[in-house]
């Protein structure tokens, strides 16, 4: 399978992604509508990634808190 090569998302699309993802969930083909620019594939791509960044996001906040916790004890 070849990796297609897709433009980065702007802030606009970024805040519409993020609004639709609230009202309509992991319906892709609702958000992908509107938002004009992007695919279905693009769309649920998108959000998977988004998925892992918050969860890394997660983990590190919580090994920082722990290392601040465990530095002042």
């Amino acid at each position: 399978m070849i990796k297609q090569k897709w433009n980065k998302w702007t802030e606009d699309e970024e805040k519409i992604f993020q609004k639709a993802l609230k009202e309509f969930g992991k319906d892709f083909q609702v958000i992908s509508d509107l938002l004009q620019g992007r695919t279905y594939r693009q769309v649920r791509s998108h959000y998977y990634n988004f998925q892992q960044s918050l969860k890394k996001k997660s983990s590190s906040e919580n090994i920082q808190y722990r290392l601040i916790c465990y530095d002042n004890e």
